[in-house]
């Protein structure tokens, strides 16, 4: 039996349409502890202020996460595509101790084929917790592919006050 291309495309397209993104920062979050072959849930507490840590890690993500990046193909010497992807950390005050952390992304120049939750999609939930005996703990939420089981050890220092480097 032969398939004609149209048929499969329109499969593929049903197939992605199945696979949704995450639309909240509470369904991400859950994605990441449901699927842990994809997600990387981890918790790490922290023998600082929560107040240092927050101002430690406030810092390093507008530093390291602030950015965009842009990638380009090309084959026989021509370009076949190019996009741009914006990367948004912010930080949000729960209350006196919680602070929410979120990077998302958004991308430019790509016809996305899941719906994108408004901000970009998640990349990464980091909660600080207040801690007893003036600590702090941290909860990371984040896929495993594109290096962000690396981050999450770079969190981790800079969380310690140590100044490791961007990525």
């Amino acid at each position: 039996m032969r398939k004609s291309p149209f048929c499969v495309a329109a499969i593929i397209l049903v197939l992605a349409g199945c696979a949704t993104t995450p639309q909240t920062r509470e369904e991400f979050k859950a994605w990441t502890k449901d699927h842990t072959t994809m997600g990387l849930y981890d918790t790490y507490t922290v023998s600082r202020r929560f107040e240092d840590v927050v101002a430690s890690l406030q810092n390093k993500w507008q530093q390291c996460y602030n950015l965009n990046v842009t990638t380009t193909r090309t084959s026989g010497g021509m370009t076949t595509s190019r996009y741009r992807d914006t990367f948004h950390p912010q930080s949000s005050k729960v209350n006196n101790a919680l602070i929410e952390m979120t990077l998302q992304m958004t991308t430019q120049g790509m016809v996305m084929l899941n719906k994108v939750p408004e901000g970009g999609e998640y990349k990464v939930a980091l909660d600080v917790q207040r801690a007893p005996q003036n600590k702090a703990k941290l909860a990371w939420y984040s896929y495993v592919p594109g290096g962000w089981r690396d981050a999450w050890e770079l969190n981790k220092q800079w969380a310690d006050g140590k100044d490791a480097p961007c990525q």
